[in-house]
Formats: C-alpha cells, structure tokens, sequence
C-alpha cells in the first residue's frame, strides 16, 4: 500500500462526458397552476424559494442538469446575489471523493492492518476501512484548544499536523467517533500530496493559503477567518456545483470504480448504520413516492458553509445544494424526518 499519484491522475483524467445544460439564470417563464403539470426544475425552485435558501441548487437527472441556479444574497445585509457555477467550499464532500480514490488505488486492501503495511506503527491494526468508517480511535482535531473565535488550534497551524493524529494509537474497530483525523491519515497513505492539483477531479482543488471559496455567515455574521487547507482530504477541496456532478455522474456510470469497487463503496456497515465509505447509503420515502428510493448522502459543513450532495442512483437523479449559512441559521433537516427542506426538495425532485 503506497501513495498512488500517477495511477490517481490517470483515474481522474477519465473525466465525466460533457453535461447538456439548460441555462437557468432567470425564474421559469411560466408557471403551470396544477402541480401535476409543473417541471421537475420548477418544483424544486419553488422549494428553494418557499425555505429562503441563500446559496446553489442543482438538480440533474441522467447528463442534463435541468436546473443550476443561485438563490438570495451573499451577505446577509448586502445586496449581491448567488448565481450558478460559484466556487465553494466543498467540506466533507472531500471525504466522498477521496473515499473513491482510496477505493480505486487500494479497494483490494481496504481490510490490510496499516501498521505495516503503510508503516504507520501508531496504526497496529487498523484497516483503510476502518479509517473511512470513523472506527480508529485517533486523536480528534476538535478536541485541540479552541481560539477566541472557537476555531481548534489544529486548524490554526501553518499545515496539518498528522504526529498530533497519530500521537495516541490507534484502537481498531473502535466505536464510531466523526474525526477529520482519519482522512488525513488515510489521505498521507494514499496520495503522494494532496495539494497536488492534478489528482482531483477537474473543477476541484485543494485551497490555497487564504482561500476560502464563497464566505460564510454565522448567526448574521461573517465566520472566523479560516485556513482552510488544513483540513485537507477531511474537507479542504474547492469546486463548483456543475465540478461535483460531473464528479457524481462519472461515478455513477463506471467511469471511475468498476461495479465491484463501486459495490464496496456503497455497501453500508449494517448492524443498523448506514455508513458506507466516505458517504450514508439508506432508503428514504418521499411524498408522493410509492415505494422508498436508495439516497447516497454525503453532508459537509465548516463554519459558515453546509453543502449537500445528493445520489439516487437508481433514478438517475443528482441534488447538490450549496448555502453560505450555518447550520444554526439555516435548517436542512434529514429525510427520515418526513418534513424540513431537505425531505421537501427531494420530494420534488424524485416523485412526480
């Protein structure tokens, strides 16, 4: 098990087929009265306005992204509007595409102890899946002293500190904890270096010193200020909605996992979890839906940015939502809730 830069930049290099868009930078022209007769793109507008979103919707179904648009202000107080195709922050979304790429380099090893194999002692017995489940027992960056703006010191230092990942070993199989740790190990072990443009999808990148994509508001105020490099493969990347669907769709189609990869990606742990590798697999109901539809799910959020990136597979459909407030000021909800934005947009999206 080594750092696979060539082999992850020929992956990559297969990128998805040009997408057909619809240009959506003006509301629909019309607006059908009975909801039989309203478009897969105006339901999910209509959603999108009715929750105040202020951020990104794309809604794509088979190569066509039906629907990209931008919804209310940047700034909470300013005037300056969202539109399509902006650069955000991409959050945990990195951890759904590194998990391809761990998958692609390594998928025959995923149960390999990296104590020697990664020679990563601190590691003993523990396996790549182990680290793309959150079942290691790392040190967790969130528990390093926080500043005065609540930001933990790991993510204040001038590059990420993988000896304070590994300064407690490892516990293999250990209860599943959400720590950044174990993507930024299992990233050292895979990739030769993530700041490395070329073995990221296209339209990704890992940001720079000072970049931080589209900024943030918490609770109506600009979020602290972020290095945002330093959380690397756990959250680092930078792209665009359309960059994240053709991610989605080369995924979908075989371009980037043969099926069997592709099973073990999205084959969820069970006993009772629905934890797949880098992403949640699970069936979830929808109104107006006769039978529960399979979801990939993969959630990311840092300070002032959530992100959502929606997979249902089997209905050839992609929802990714982008929105520049936090969680406490804007509300996904889940879809096992059976209400919130969440469960509504899907909804419109995936039941006629």
């Amino acid at each position: 098990m080594i750092g696979l830069l060539a082999a992850l930049a020929i992956l990559f290099a297969v990128r998805a087929e040009p997408v057909e868009t619809r240009p959506q930078s003006a509301p629909p022209a019309t607006r059908p009265s009975t909801s039989s007769a309203r478009t897969v793109e105006e339901r999910a507008d209509e959603t999108a306005t009715q929750y105040k979103l202020a951020g990104e919707v794309l809604i794509a179904k088979g190569d066509r992204i039906l629907l990209d648009r931008g919804y209310g202000t940047i700034d909470p107080a300013g005037d300056a509007a969202h539109k399509a195709g902006e650069r955000w922050r991409l959050a945990s979304i990195t951890k759904q595409v590194f998990a391809v790429m761990a998958v692609a380099a390594d998928g025959d090893q995923l149960d390999t102890p990296l104590g020697v194999a990664a020679k990563q002692p601190a590691l003993g017995a523990t396996t790549l899946r182990q680290l793309l489940t959150h079942h290691s027992g790392l040190a967790d960056p969130d528990a390093t002293p926080a500043d005065a703006a609540g930001v933990p010191g790991f993510y204040r230092a001038a590059a990420p500190d993988l000896g304070y990942c590994l300064s407690r070993p490892a516990t293999p199989g250990a209860a599943f904890h959400y720590n950044n740790c174990d993507y930024l190990v299992a990233a050292s072990i895979v990739i030769d270096d993530v700041r490395t443009d070329t073995v990221w999808p296209r339209g990704m990148a890992m940001a720079r010193a000072g970049e931080v994509g589209v900024p943030g508001f918490v609770a109506g105020k600009a979020e602290p200020a972020l290095t945002l490099a330093n959380w690397g493969a756990a959250g680092g990347l930078i792209g665009s909605a359309p960059a994240v669907f053709a991610f989605d769709r080369a995924l979908m189609t075989g371009k980037l996992l043969p099926p069997a990869g592709l099973k073990a990606l999205w084959t969820p742990e069970g006993n009772g979890s629905y934890q797949a590798l880098g992403q949640w697999v699970f069936p979830g109901r929808f109104k107006g839906c006769a039978a529960p539809k399979r979801i990939v799910q993969r959630d990311g959020e840092i300070y002032g940015i959530q992100a959502r990136n929606f997979i249902l597979p089997d209905d050839d459909l992609v929802v990714i939502v982008f929105t520049n407030r936090s969680s406490d000021d804007f509300k996904f909800g889940e879809v096992w809730e059976g209400k919130g934005f969440t469960y509504d947009l899907l909804s419109a999206v995936a039941c006629s």
